[in-house]
């Protein structure tokens, strides 16, 4: 009797303690809500008299025909894309809108939000937007810069501060999941960056220890436009938060200003600040920039997406697909994060049985920065090769001509280019990757231009990585898998067993393919 009286009294103490725990979760959510939700918001759009200021002039002078196309660059190099968007913003006169997933605190960062308060300072109004899923780090010097008169800082989906956070993020698991992965960056309403960098070191080629191979589109004209109704759209939604309404009061805008000010000649003293010199002219007329003058539509998620009330039809994968599913001859993609599941296997695989010569360029395990989707990527490994898709993994050896001239070449390498090319005519460059999260869950953007010169453009340089920077993944005859590296013109190299540096690495990345989240990456 005495066993069962013990162990009703446990149970008991158990059933106290569950239930104070759970009282003790409902009370740090209630108490740490992610904003205030009376911060004062005011709706703003984006300026429409962008042709009469310099960078307006210069797009006309850059060949602007007046008939709807816009004036497009592929801008793959990684010092050029920073140089572009700091030159960009040094140029601007009315109007800089940044939309951003990432906005790291490092040198690019530093010199990145340095060159937007010294716009801000020059009457520009400057609006950034960026996704709370890493912005914490910043909230300082954010929450400062918004006290600036000519300065707008928004937050999208934030989470709160503190202890809080990973609280909230369980108990609110469906809102917090849903990110806004959109990338683009617009200069007086006229020109824009859109691609798949984000703000930081990696993306640039700024990096010792690792970087990006990234793409990026410089954009001029109607589609310039275009962006700037879709960043509106996402300013102005109840998900985009002001900074201070989240983060509080932080430094003093002085306080701010002088502490971002050490860190911007810091990062303009280094080996990098000096190459980036070079690209911070390079969109002026008469200058080694040319445009293409070419029919351009934006492509992008409803920021409805977000909030799982956005029609299929109206998100990026609803508006891409009939492109390509009306694939003739050839569909080359790239994608950093590639996890085609049973439906991709057999869209890429019905193209394939048609006679479309379908290739895929992804990242190897020595080069993925996510174990999980490369573990997932390669449960549909073989089902691809078997349905005659070309598969391509990138080798993290692989070498980059920025990189290469900044004395960067050892650094590993690491594929974040998300583009495709259909036929050698559409070229999409944008953040979507070939994956659940892009698909489903997040908000994803990009530019589709129409375009046989740009498009064969970049499926020469797509393939010309491939030979000499990525392993052709093969099946054998036995249905092993084979990895062959070209070495140079005369040495091919096999790999019977899966190139890898790290036997811890491939151990976790077949972990995660054993658990069942594909559906979240």
């Amino acid at each position: 009797m005495s066993d069962t009286i013990m162990t009703a009294a446990g149970k008991g103490r158990r059933g106290l303690w569950l239930m104070a725990g759970l009282l003790a979760l409902s009370l740090l959510s209630g108490c740490a809500a992610p904003w205030r939700a009376d911060y004062p918001r005011q709706q703003s759009v984006a300026f429409n008299q962008g042709e009469g200021t310099r960078l307006g002039r210069q797009v006309r002078a850059l060949g602007d025909p007046g008939d709807g196309r816009s004036g497009v660059a592929l801008v793959s190099d990684g010092p050029t894309a920073l140089a572009l968007r700091l030159g960009l913003a040094e140029r601007a006169e009315r109007s800089i809108d940044a939309q951003y997933y990432l906005l790291h605190d490092d040198p690019s960062g530093h010199l990145f939000v340095g060159q937007l308060m010294r716009a801000a300072d020059r009457g520009v109004r400057v609006r950034l937007l960026l996704d709370d899923m890493d912005a914490a780090a910043y909230d300082d010097i954010l929450s400062a810069l918004a006290r600036h008169p000519n300065v707008q800082i928004r937050l999208f989906n934030p989470f709160p501060r503190g202890l809080a956070r990973p609280v909230v993020a369980a108990l609110e698991f469906l809102r917090v999941n849903r990110r806004m992965h959109n990338k683009s960056m617009t200069f007086d309403n006229v020109v824009t960056l859109v691609g798949g960098r984000n703000i930081g070191d990696e993306y640039f080629a700024a990096k010792d220890e690792s970087n990006y191979n990234d793409l990026d589109l410089l954009a001029a004209g109607p589609v310039a436009a275009e962006v700037s109704r879709h960043f509106d759209a996402y300013w102005n939604s109840e998900k985009a938060v002001p900074v201070a309404a989240v983060a509080g009061d932080g430094l003093s805008l002085a306080v701010a200003r002088e502490r971002l000010g050490r860190r911007v000649q810091a990062a303009l003293r280094t080996p990098y600040g000096e190459a980036l010199a070079a690209g911070r002219d390079s969109f002026l007329p008469g200058a080694k920039t040319r445009l293409n003058w070419v029919p351009a539509r934006v492509i992008a998620d409803p920021v409805e997406k977000s909030s799982r009330r956005a029609r299929s039809s109206e998100t990026v994968t609803g508006q891409i697909l009939p492109y390509i599913t009306g694939a003739q001859e050839e569909l080359f993609v790239s994608s950093a994060y590639f996890v085609p599941r049973r439906k991709g296997v057999d869209l890429l695989g019905g193209l394939a049985d048609r006679g479309v010569e379908v290739t895929v360029l992804t990242n190897s395990m020595d080069s993925t920065d996510v174990l999980s989707v490369y573990g997932h990527y390669a449960l549909w490994r073989s089902a691809l090769l078997r349905r005659n898709v070309a598969l391509w993994e990138l080798r993290a050896d692989s070498a980059r001509p920025d990189r290469v001239r900044l004395g960067l070449d050892e650094s590993q390498s690491s594929l974040h280019t998300k583009a495709f090319a259909i036929d050698r005519r559409h070229l999409f460059v944008g953040s979507f990757n070939w994956d659940p999260r892009s698909v489903r869950i997040n908000t994803e953007m990009g530019i589709l231009i129409d375009s046989p010169a740009l498009a064969t453009e970049a499926t020469d340089l797509f393939r010309k990585a491939l030979v000499e920077n990525a392993y052709r993944v093969t099946l054998t005859d036995d249905g092993d898998l084979l990895w062959q590296e070209r070495r140079d013109a005369r040495t091919l190299v096999l790999h019977r067993g899966e190139p890898i540096m790290s036997h811890w690495r491939a151990l976790t990345s077949r972990l995660y393919g054993l658990l069942p989240i594909g559906g979240q990456l």
